[in-house]
């Protein structure tokens, strides 16, 4: 998708990386969930015929996949908890025409498929929009990266009323850092974070005259809104409105 050119630099780059890994390992935990589900319905289904092994062993498979994705986050594991999750739903496709054509049409059940179908479309949807960062995952220092992820999680330890520097949005959802010369956001959960200039910050703002200012950000993960109530968007119109300091 498109994105404000701001997010190449090397400071967005290490936040996107802390970001990626934060979402795939969601997505390990949603893979270690629907693992332990189709183990569950493969064990009892593998009692009326020895043919459902298949989803016990593909059960088997998604777990482990989750628990790979979880303990090592990268766009591989992502990629094959949802190569995983596409079997898992061509298997349910293949015992449901299996029972229509031996007359079990009645033993053909609508959820089975689409649950399958659902969790396929959710791994592949995190796949393709996080695919992009996969030669930046590969090539990020890792001192970089965890320096971005322990700013990201002080920002989130701060006590807003002993900072000054510090504005949250309405949802309480994000947080701003308000520096000199520059602004650095992040999201509660870690699933999306970056720092721009204050220009280009002010050029996000949609109508910087209202009392609730209205940010909305093109950022690589997803198109980032939210909304400040009218004490924090006068410290925002109040940072905005001090001059950066002159460098000689």
């Amino acid at each position: 998708m498109l994105h404000d050119p701001v997010f190449d630099s090397t400071e967005n780059q290490a936040l996107l990386v802390v970001c990626t890994r934060k979402t795939i390992r969601h997505a390990a935990i949603l893979g270690i969930v629907w693992g332990s589900i189709n183990l569950v319905i493969g064990f009892f289904a593998i009692q009326a015929t020895a043919l459902n092994a298949g989803i016990l062993v593909l059960g088997l498979l998604m777990l482990g996949a989750g628990v790979t994705a979880l303990n090592k986050p990268s766009i591989h594991s992502l990629l094959s908890e949802a190569a995983v999750s596409a079997l898992l739903l061509c298997w349910n496709i293949g015992i449901a025409i299996f029972n229509a054509r031996s007359g079990y049409g009645d033993h053909v059940n609508g959820h089975s498929l689409i649950w399958p179908a659902i969790a396929a479309i959710i791994f592949f949807r995190q796949y393709k929009k996080l695919g992009q960062l996969k030669n930046a995952i590969a090539s990020m220092d890792h001192a970089k990266v965890k320096e971005a992820s322990v700013l990201c999680k002080q920002l989130f330890k701060s006590r807003l009323k002993q900072s000054p520097d510090i504005v949250e949005a309405s949802s309480r959802r994000y947080r701003l850092r308000l520096m000199s010369e520059s602004v650095f956001c992040a999201q509660r959960n870690l699933s999306q974070a970056f720092h721009m200039s204050r220009e280009n910050f002010k050029q996000c703002i949609r109508d910087i005259g209202k009392k609730r200012l209205r940010v909305v950000v093109r950022h690589p993960l997803g198109k980032i809104a939210y909304a400040f109530d009218k004490k924090n968007s006068d410290k925002i119109k109040g940072w905005l409105a001090v001059p950066p300091p002159v460098t000689s």
